[in-house]
């Protein structure tokens, strides 16, 4: 369940051995890509970080096969990861024609987060594009993710345990979907079956909905965001809350929430590769007749007090609960990564591009 997999495609000429030799230097200089996790040590899980591992990287020419790619990228998938034993990410390119090439970047999510994939691809090409010139590549210095997890361990759990205890008091229902069933969430829908093993019978079908906004309606939220001085991901988060303060009858809601989980006082930690992204409550509270602005300015200064302690674990804060597992029946997710501009920039004055 937490296999991620990216695909692009590459238009251009591609020098696969190069582009290896920076796919190793990427991984020789972060320690976090050279990791295994171990169970069963004394009864507890161990992390385990290499001097040296290398990258799995797959090259291969599918012209006039191209159904190969996506064959492959099932296989990928079902063949998922080791962690004890595997490299926890793996660069498979395919020649698709002449100039033409699609990449499968996959990677187990224990070890890094989305952002990161910008961060790595910012750093491969970059390396790439010097060793075509026989330059050595200039990197900046690496941000080891070992000074986060020394940050972790400084920091005081009680006041965290006071704070979202406070921020939860009161909180005496649970937040469901229209028609969802009170025994079975969202999240164990991701299966065929529950905690308990049992299949679950509420009628929801997995499935993805994209559904595009569209400019006008994106510049007029984009516009409500700066005229209330709230971000995007609070006005969202706002909307939802009230749609559900609807279905359930009730004006104090709380659901699951994503935050990118990298503390502004670390410095460099906007460049660290690492699994940082953790999952806190949001707890929409309003009175009957709030309006909806007054909704928005209490959502997003939570959400700036939060930030404090979004990095607590969230088996913590819903141990501390009358709910407890159920706290949270969904997650809302909102994902802003630059990735798809880095690649067409990196690709705007070179031989290869996304």
């Amino acid at each position: 369940v937490y296999f991620e997999q990216a695909t692009f495609d590459l238009e251009g000429h591609l020098e696969p051995s190069l582009f290896e030799e920076s796919l190793n230097l990427l991984v020789s200089r972060h320690a976090i890509l050279r990791t295994n996790f171990y169970s069963g040590w004394h009864g507890q899980p161990l992390q385990i970080v290499y001097r040296h591992k290398s990258p799995i990287f797959h090259y291969q020419d599918v012209r006039g096969r191209e159904h190969a790619v996506a064959e492959f990228v099932v296989q990928d998938k079902a063949r998922g990861f080791d962690l004890s034993k595997d490299a926890l990410m793996r660069v498979s390119v395919f020649r698709t024609g002449e100039s033409s090439y699609r990449f499968v970047w996959s990677f187990h999510h224990i070890v890094m987060d989305g952002w990161c994939l910008s961060l790595m691809t910012d750093e491969v090409f970059g390396a790439y594009a010097a060793l075509l010139e026989n330059k050595q590549p200039e990197l900046a210095p690496v941000k080891p993710y070992s000074d986060y997890i020394e940050w972790l361990e400084h920091q005081d759990a009680q006041e965290a345990t006071r704070y979202w205890s406070d921020y939860l008091a009161g909180f005496e229902q649970r937040t469901l979907l229209p028609g969802e069933n009170t025994h079975v969430s969202v999240a164990e829908r991701d299966d065929d079956t529950n905690r308990s093993g049992q299949s679950s019978n509420s009628g929801y079908v997995l499935e993805k909905l994209p559904f595009m906004l569209g400019k006008e309606r994106s510049a007029a939220l984009n516009q409500m965001a700066k005229q209330q001085h709230v971000t995007i991901n609070t006005l969202l988060q706002s909307v939802w809350g009230v749609i559900l303060q609807q279905y359930n009858n009730n004006q104090d809601v709380v659901f699951g929430g994503v935050v990118s989980g990298r503390p502004a006082d670390i410095p460099g930690v906007e460049n660290m590769i690492g699994l940082f992204i953790n999952t806190i409550p949001v707890r929409i509270q309003s009175e009957r007749n709030a309006t909806f602005a007054e909704v928005l300015q209490r959502t997003q200064e939570q959400a700036l007090t939060s930030s404090v302690y979004d990095t607590f674990p969230l088996y913590d804060i819903q141990a501390r609960t009358e709910q407890k597992q159920d706290l949270i029946h969904h997650i809302m997710v909102f994902e802003n990564y630059p990735i798809g501009q880095q690649m067409k920039q990196m690709g705007g004055s070179g031989e290869t591009k996304a």
